[in-house]
């Protein structure tokens, strides 16, 4: 009768690294290096990163590289080599990311939508659907696939920032690279405001005297929305929490992002400025149970108010040139588009233009990517090409369908976002609701800084995080 000793399964030998791999990978590289020094360095650290990477669960590599595309979302074409600067950090991490994400569902994988995002993402999937299909009537085929390569990257986005947000860990690591971006941002415009030092990929570059700051995001109107969708994540924190730190913080934050906005002399931000603290202050004192909370809720747009009226009156804490406080004189925009002139006459044309053409493609639209194209061929061209208007791209480009889906996807997630900021108990899921709903609400007029807002990184990262809000939310009262 075998003993107890030799009766037991034998345990299976630990994996071991492929030591006869590695070494000739090493020795490949090593030839490589002699002959292409950059190409063997790379192999080297892909090598490393594969063995580093080889333990690693699937679903966690999904998480990290979620986080870090939305910073490198973010930052933009800021990291991108300059002999290829259309390969962005951010596009080599969002498909690779997809390619994970077939290869994971391939393998048995199961991805499951948190409840609350199924119906924004099943609509972002049909406006895509709908997205290819305008290609076969597009004039440019070409520009309709690239838009739609940029639609499905930023839907993608979006979804992934959702269901990491499912876990309230999770959710504080995005927000903490979030935020480390956004401190990079604003250390770039004050070095530019300093010193007229400007990144490459800045429109400023090399152009003494350069109106505005711009950052990371290459103008200044990109830049302000960013900030006006960064604003209320600071606004909040006083409103939610009680601890002088983070509210501190909140202070803080929220009178950095107004400054930053002063500089840039962006009228939509402005807008959306006035948008998200109209909003808060509805929203807070709409709500019976935490009308104390308005108190705080008045603090911080009492802050808003004696930070910005004055700069736009030409005085405030930071002294700005005579240019940035007429580009905030509304009059002169209403004067531009009564004269048919400057800035205000040339949005004004595109809108009638944008209409127009609508007309005369009976509401089917004329093509995902395809707006600029066809207003730079008009008899009439107003001169600039990008329609500068968020919502009437999407109706030009995809017609009354693509507009319809992108509406519903929209209102569905800003109620969403704001019905669970009201009614979530715990802290966290409020301040994320209540926070990416107001940056939503926002949205509306902060849409129509940008010329084009599908590679707009900012807005994608703003619906993932309202999405996931919700989802959060929902996970909570379940």
């Amino acid at each position: 009768m075998p003993s107890q000793a030799t009766a037991r399964p034998l345990a299976a030998p630990a994996a071991r690294p492929p030591l006869i791999a590695l070494a000739a990978g090493a020795v490949l590289a090593g030839v490589l290096a002699l002959v292409q020094p950059a190409l063997g360095l790379a192999l080297v650290v892909a090598a490393l990163v594969a063995t580093l990477l080889r333990a690693t669960p699937v679903p966690t590599l999904g998480r990290v590289l979620v986080a870090l595309a939305a910073g490198a979302a973010i930052v933009g074409p800021n990291l991108a080599p300059p002999a290829a600067p259309w390969l962005f950090g951010f596009r080599i991490l969002i498909v690779l990311l997809g390619l994970g994400l077939v290869g994971y569902l391939l393998m048995d994988g199961r991805l499951v939508l948190p409840v609350g995002v199924t119906r924004a993402a099943g609509l972002l999937g049909v406006w895509i659907v709908w997205s290819l299909l305008s290609i076969g009537w597009a004039g440019s085929p070409l520009a309709a696939l690239r838009w739609t390569a940029l639609l499905t990257m930023g839907a993608g986005l979006a979804v992934g920032i959702a269901v990491l947000c499912r876990s309230r860990r999770r959710a504080l690591w995005l927000l903490g690279v979030l935020a480390v971006v956004f401190a990079l941002a604003c250390l770039v415009a004050a070095a530019e405001i300093a010193t007229g030092f400007t990144l490459p990929t800045s429109r400023a570059s090399g152009r003494l005297g350069a109106f505005g700051a711009t950052s990371l995001f290459g103008n200044e109107n990109n830049f302000a929305t960013y900030l006006a969708l960064t604003l209320p994540f600071f606004a909040v924190l006083p409103i939610v929490y009680r601890d002088v730190r983070i509210r501190a913080i909140g202070y803080a934050g929220g009178a950095l992002c107004l400054l930053m906005v002063m500089t840039t002399g962006s009228k939509s931000a402005l807008l959306a400025v006035g948008l998200v603290l109209a909003g808060m202050l509805v929203i807070v004192g709409a709500d019976r149970e935490r009308r104390g909370r308005l108190v705080a809720g008045g603090a911080v747009a009492a802050l808003a108010v004696l930070l910005v009226v004055p700069s736009v009156l030409g005085g405030g804490i930071i002294p700005l040139p005579e240019t940035t406080v007429t580009k905030f004189d509304f009059n002169v925009l209403f004067a531009q588009i009564e004269t048919q002139s400057g800035s205000g006459g040339v949005r004004a044309s595109l809108l009638d233009e944008g209409f127009a053409l609508i007309e005369e493609t009976d509401g089917l639209g004329v093509g995902a990517g395809n707006a600029e194209s066809e207003v730079q061929a008009l008899a009439n061209f107003p001169g600039v090409g990008n329609l500068h208007n968020w919502w009437l791209e999407v109706l030009v480009t995809g017609g009354l369908v693509a507009f319809a889906l992108y509406l519903a996807f929209y209102v569905s997630v800003l109620r969403g976002a704001l019905v669970a900021a009201r009614r979530a108990t715990e802290p966290f899921a409020r301040y994320l609701a209540l926070a990416s709903g107001l940056a939503m609400l926002g949205w509306i007029a902060g849409s129509l800084g940008p010329s084009t807002a599908i590679a707009f990184a900012p807005m994608w990262v703003t619906f993932g995080l309202a999405m996931g809000a919700i989802a959060y939310a929902r996970k909570g009262a379940a």
